[in-house]
């Protein structure tokens, strides 16, 4: 998953793990990436960490506190 409130920069990095093989999900800040992680499990998160909403230092902590071991 990648979690970047930057259009272009949440589409290039998606865009380069695709062509390396990788099924890529996206959300634009942390709430919506919490959503989108209750639906699926993510074996790995590149995570910006200045965002709205919910940012990515804040996302890393609940996810932690629920147990959640995702690199």
């Amino acid at each position: 998953m990648v979690v970047d409130d930057d259009p272009a920069l949440l589409a290039a990095v998606g865009r380069a793990l695709r062509l390396d093989g990788y099924e890529v999900r996206q959300a634009a800040d942390g709430a919506l990436a919490l959503e989108a992680l209750s639906y699926f499990a993510a074996d790995l998160i590149v995570l910006d960490v200045m965002m709205p909403t919910l940012d990515g230092l804040g996302l890393l902590a609940h996810l932690r506190s629920n147990g959640e071991r995702v690199p």
